[in-house]
């Protein structure tokens, strides 16, 4: 790969990414209407295309993040996607932390491995392999998830391909959105975008995240249905 290979791919993933944020927004929107039906089966098989576009988004985000012009080096961007295809997403994200990192000034301040230490905390918590539940769900194991050799069920995957909500979706990609915008500040304009914002996206970070964890699928249906009591009737 070459730089103007880099942004060819770059420009090609922010197609993608603002497609699937369309894709997001209308799926989010059959299921709040869906929702409002009462029609439980319809919501379960919506949620699913839902985490579909969820795992597409994760993918095209990383790799437009990754390919962002004059930022990282091909050198580097080689590393990360070994890194990634060898231990999984999240040691890519990490990868991706490490190198952007080195290019941050002040090389006797404890600011750089404070960061970085709290990036890669935050990519351990909150960064999900989007490759499991995709795999699954698009090689037809739409409820119950098989092991790799197909010979037995793979409970923990089935678990959560069950556990999936949209409101457990929206948090996903809260934080992976989040996460995003401070790596591309430090891949972009290491000594000035992300020194001056890197603590105002951490704030809203965590604020956005604690709210979140305490928003459960019955408060957005109760949420949903008080909003519908209080539209004007039409006549």
């Amino acid at each position: 790969m070459d730089e103007q290979q880099k942004v060819v791919v770059f420009n090609a993933q922010t197609t993608n990414v603002r497609e699937l944020e369309k894709a997001w927004t209308h799926t989010n929107r059959q299921i709040n209407a869906l929702i409002l039906q009462k029609n439980t089966k319809a919501i379960e098989i919506s949620t699913k295309l839902l985490a579909l576009v969820y795992c597409a988004l994760a993918e095209s985000l990383f790799s437009k993040l990754i390919h962002t012009p004059y930022g990282l080096p091909i050198v580097d961007i080689e590393q990360v996607k070994i890194a990634t295809n060898k231990n999984g997403v999240k040691s890519g994200w990490i990868k991706c932390a490490e190198l952007a990192m080195q290019h941050v000034g002040g090389a006797k301040s404890n600011h750089g491995p404070n960061v970085l230490q709290k990036l890669s905390g935050m990519i351990e918590q909150y960064i999900f392999d989007p490759s499991l539940i995709r795999n699954k769900l698009a090689h037809g194991q739409w409820s119950v998830a098989l092991n790799r050799e197909n010979t037995a069920i793979n409970q923990p995957i089935t678990d959560e391909i069950e556990a999936h909500s949209v409101v457990e979706l929206y948090r996903r990609k809260h934080a992976l959105e989040k996460l995003a915008a401070i790596l591309e500040d430090i891949i972009e304009s290491p000594n000035k975008a992300h020194r001056r914002d890197y603590w105002v996206h951490l704030t809203e970070f965590e604020e956005a995240q604690r709210n979140l964890s305490t928003w459960t699928y019955e408060n957005k249906v109760t949420q949903l249905f008080s909003k519908k009591l209080r539209a004007p009737k039409s006549r």
